[in-house]
């Protein structure tokens, strides 16, 4: 058995994230109030109750779900399990670096709300939006982009989620003339995303250019575990891969599909999703529908999954 445990990214949240598991394990107790203390805002307010609608603004949605994902694992981590790679979904994989040993929790913490802020203000800088493609192949969604785009246009593939499901990425004009185009070139659907900008392209090279500033005055460690890198969808075994990776994984796109393909080709066979909902679960079962695949977000999931993968850990 070779486990990968996976981490969503934004999108996945929802008010009352986390609470039940607060309430009942010491770990994820310590890990919110942690963020509470180095945060100036209270990530369990936002998380538990949201009485001033924050958690779908960019600026409070990163930091509180980085904080939900990991107050799960580190419940899940107690328990015993042991685990053979991590691999992120965009903001995702901030939880995936921190799970590898490479950073502490605050230090983690500071750099995600950084990045929050970095990206809302690129997107208020430079406006542009996001669709989601169903039904075609990438390389073909991929020829169209880069056909639309010129001097006046501007959209580029951003998530590679799995076959047949994939994201584009541009200022609006562009987004919506590679969409009709999309659509005459076979694509079912092409929905618009609620999103506040152009995340995962180069509209978002200004977020990149201060994430390269802030990285570049902290000291990582190596990884314990590899990292599988959404931007190359392979292994990052180096704090030099991360600091180099992560300007770039705000402007490239999340390789997720090719991701999983070379963790299976690397013996993988189970897949832990460790956060709110089943988002990337699901994507796994389109990829790699013959794998075993495992959710967590309550402490009924944390006991669900050592039943199923303790005894053959021991």
């Amino acid at each position: 058995m070779k486990i990968a445990v996976l981490f969503p990214g934004q999108g996945a949240q929802y008010v009352g994230m986390g609470k039940e598991i607060y309430n009942q394990c010491n770990e994820s107790k310590e890990i919110f109030d942690k963020a509470a203390q180095t945060l100036s805002w209270d990530v369990r307010e936002v998380c538990f109750e949201d009485k001033d609608d924050k958690i779908n603004q960019t600026r409070y949605t990163q930091a509180s779900l980085f904080t939900t994902n990991i107050a799960i694992y580190e419940a899940l981590k107690s328990k015993g399990l042991q685990i053979d790679a991590v691999l992120g979904f965009s903001l995702g994989e901030y939880s995936a670096i921190y799970a590898s040993g490479s950073l502490s929790f605050e230090q983690t913490l500071e750099l995600v709300e950084k990045r929050a802020v970095f990206m809302e203000n690129c997107a208020t800088n430079n406006p542009g939006g996001m669709s989601a493609v169903l039904g075609i192949d990438v390389a073909k969604i991929d020829e169209i982009c880069k056909m639309v785009t010129n001097e006046s246009y501007y959209v580029a593939v951003a998530n590679d989620n799995c076959e047949g499901q994939v994201t584009i990425s541009g200022i609006k004009e562009g987004v919506e003339k590679a969409s009709i185009l999309l659509k005459e070139a076979g694509a079912k659907r092409v929905l618009p995303l609620q999103v506040s900008g152009a995340f995962h392209s180069n509209l978002m090279e200004g977020a990149a250019d201060n994430m390269k500033v802030e990285v570049a005055n902290i000291n990582f460690a190596n990884p314990i575990c590899p990292i599988i890198s959404n931007v190359t969808a392979k292994e990052m075994n180096s704090a030099q891969e991360i600091i180099e990776n992560i300007p770039m994984q705000i402007m490239k796109g999340v390789r997720f599909r090719e991701s999983m393909l070379y963790l299976a080709e690397q013996g993988f066979d189970t897949f832990i999703e460790v956060g709110p909902k089943r988002t990337l679960s699901n994507l796994v079962k389109k990829i790699l529908p013959e794998a075993q695949t495992l959710q967590v977000e309550d402490p009924n999931g944390i006991e669900n999954i050592m039943q199923e993968i303790g005894e053959n850990q021991c």
